[in-house]
C-alpha cells in the first residue's frame, strides 16, 4: 500500500511539476498588468506618432486599469528609441511605436549601422494609423492639377525646388518617387522640421512639397498654399476634395503609418491581449474621429498584418532609394 501510495504522489508531483509554466503563463497574462506600462514614442513630444500615441494608451488604460506612460526618446529618425524598446525586458511592461522611417525606410538608409533589427528583434502588435502626405505647392507655380503640375514640371526640368523635413524622410521619398514617375526633375531643399518646411513653401523658398498632412493643411484652407493631390491610394476623409495621386500614377501609395511592437520574446499571451485591446481601442467611434481631425485613418490590424506591413514597406523604399541613389550624407 505504503509503495502504491508513493506511487501515486510522485505521478501527481510530476504531473502537478509539468503544469506549472502553462499555468503560471497563463495566470500572468491574466493579471497582465500589475504595475504601470511603459510605451517609449521614438519622436518628440506634440508630434502625429506621439499624439497618436496618445489617444491609444488612454484606451488601454482604461482597458487594463494600469497606466501606460508615454516616454518620447527621439534621435536618428526614430532609431534611438526603437533600439530602446528591443533592449528592453521582454516581460510585457515595455512597449513601443514603431513608424514608415523605422520599419520601412531607415532600414534601407541605415544598413548595417541600424541599431536593431527590424523584423528580430520584435513582437509586433499591430498597427494603428496611417496618413497620407499632402502634395502642395507654392500659388507661383502655374497650376491648379497634377496633370497642369507635371507638363509645367516636364517643361522646366530642373528649374523648380521641393523641400522636405530631411533626407531619407517619407516627404523626401514620396518626391523622389514622384520625379521617377513622371520623369520630371527638382531640386531637393531639406529642412530640419515640417514646421520650417511649410514656412518655407509659404514664402516661396521651396515651390512644391509632400509633407505630412496635418502641417499644411490649414495653411491650405487658409489659400496660403495651393493642395494637388494625396499620397495615400484612396482619398483622405479630412479633404475629400482631393484626389489620390494614384488617379495619375497607378500605384502610387506612400503613407506615414505607425503601430506598437514589444521586445522579442515577451510572453505571447502578453502579446495577444495588446493585441486585442488596441483592436477594440481603434474601433471605437470616438477615436476614429480624433484620428480623422488629424488628417489619419485607423487601421486596426493584427501583429501578423503588421509584419506583413513592415516587409512590404523596407522593399519598396529599397526599391526608391536605390534608384535615386540616396544617401544619408547627401
Amino acid at each position: 500500500m505504503t509503495k502504491a501510495i508513493d506511487r501515486r504522489t510522485a505521478l501527481g508531483i510530476a504531473a502537478g511539476t509539468l503544469a506549472v509554466p502553462f499555468i503560471g503563463t497563463k495566470g500572468f497574462a491574466q493579471s497582465y498588468p500589475a504595475r504601470p506600462v511603459t510605451c517609449i514614442v521614438p519622436f518628440g513630444a506634440g508630434g502625429s506618432t506621439d499624439v497618436i500615441g496618445r489617444i491609444v494608451c488612454e484606451k488601454l488604460t482604461q482597458k487594463f486599469g494600469q497606466s501606460f506612460v508615454i516616454e518620447n526618446r527621439a534621435g536618428a529618425g526614430g532609431n534611438v528609441g526603437v533600439a530602446a524598446i528591443a533592449r528592453a525586458q521582454p516581460d510585457g511592461y515595455t512597449i513601443g511605436m514603431t513608424t514608415i522611417s523605422t520599419h520601412g525606410i531607415n532600414p534601407n538608409l541605415f544598413g548595417e549601422r541600424l541599431p536593431f533589427k527590424p523584423m528580430d528583434d520584435f513582437e509586433f502588435i499591430g498597427l494603428s494609423s496611417s496618413q497620407p502626405n499632402f502634395l502642395c505647392i507654392h500659388p507661383s507655380i502655374p497650376a491648379n492639377n497634377l496633370a497642369e503640375l507635371i507638363a509645367y514640371l516636364k517643361a522646366n526640368p530642373g528649374k523648380e525646388n521641393f523641400g522636405s523635413s530631411g533626407i531619407g524622410t517619407s516627404i523626401h521619398l514620396s518626391a523622389e518617387l514622384f520625379m521617377q514617375l513622371t520623369g520630371t526633375r527638382m531640386t531637393h531643399v531639406p529642412f530640419r522640421s515640417s514646421a520650417a518646411l511649410v514656412q518655407g513653401l509659404i514664402t516661396g523658398e521651396v515651390k512644391l512639397s509632400f509633407d505630412n498632412f496635418t502641417s499644411p493643411f490649414p495653411h491650405y484652407k487658409a489659400g496660403a498654399i495651393r493642395g494637388i493631390a494625396v499620397t495615400s491610394a484612396t482619398r483622405a476623409a479630412i479633404a475629400p476634395e482631393i484626389p489620390p495621386l494614384n488617379d495619375t500614377l497607378p500605384g502610387f501609395d506612400i503613407t506615414s503609418w505607425n503601430g506598437f511592437v514589444a521586445p522579442k520574446g515577451t510572453p505571447k499571451e502578453i502579446v495577444e491581449a495588446l493585441e486585442k485591446a488596441q483592436m477594440e481601442a481603434l474601433k471605437d467611434p470616438a477615436v476614429i474621429k480624433r484620428f480623422e481631425e488629424m488628417g489619419a485613418a485607423s487601421i486596426p490590424s493584427t501583429g501578423a498584418e503588421m509584419r506583413q506591413k513592415a516587409v512590404a514597406e523596407i522593399a519598396k523604399f529599397k526599391t526608391i532609394i536605390d534608384k535615386g541613389n540616396i544617401k544619408l550624407q547627401n
